[in-house]
């Protein structure tokens, strides 16, 4: 087995021991142990931030669209549609949507929802009518493929 040079030897050797069932750590030895290794992991994993004011996509004259993650299955987004905004009437064909209201007010098929409300649309359902009179901004969750929708690329 090949060993990480930058894991601590003595940091290695507990971990074997407490691995083996002829040794047994204590409970602040596994602790410390636990923590180390957490850090290590921690300080190799990418972190992307995505600022508030960085990113978006003109869609349309009142529309804007923020990607802030696409893993090739899902699709974190934003959507902000401005005072008299909306989008065409589309379906969910490729999957479900969920949707958070984070700002504003937005009507989606007549009903209309406020920050803090969800929706999640499911596979086959058809958004006839989204629209925002006040302004909105909201956080939705959807499949990979609508990127493509979204921003052509």
């Amino acid at each position: 087995m090949k060993t990480d040079p930058s894991l601590n030897p003595a940091w290695a050797g507990h971990l074997a021991q407490s691995l083996s069932t002829e040794h047994t750590l204590s409970a602040e030895a596994s602790a410390r142990i636990k923590q180390s290794l957490m850090q290590k992991i921690a300080e190799r994993l990418p972190v992307v931030n995505v600022r508030r004011d960085e990113a978006w996509v003109q869609l349309g004259k009142r529309i804007q669209v923020k990607v802030l993650h696409d893993d090739g299955i899902s699709l974190s987004w934003l959507l902000k549609l401005l005072p008299g905004g909306s989008l065409p009437v589309h379906d969910h064909a490729d999957g479900a949507e969920e949707c958070m209201i984070l700002e504003g007010q937005l009507r989606i098929n007549g009903e209309d929802f406020f920050a803090g409300d969800y929706q999640i649309a499911l596979p086959g359902s058809v958004h006839h009518e989204v629209c925002s009179e006040q302004g909105s901004l909201v956080y939705l969750r959807s499949p990979s493929s609508r990127r493509q929708d979204l921003m052509g690329a």
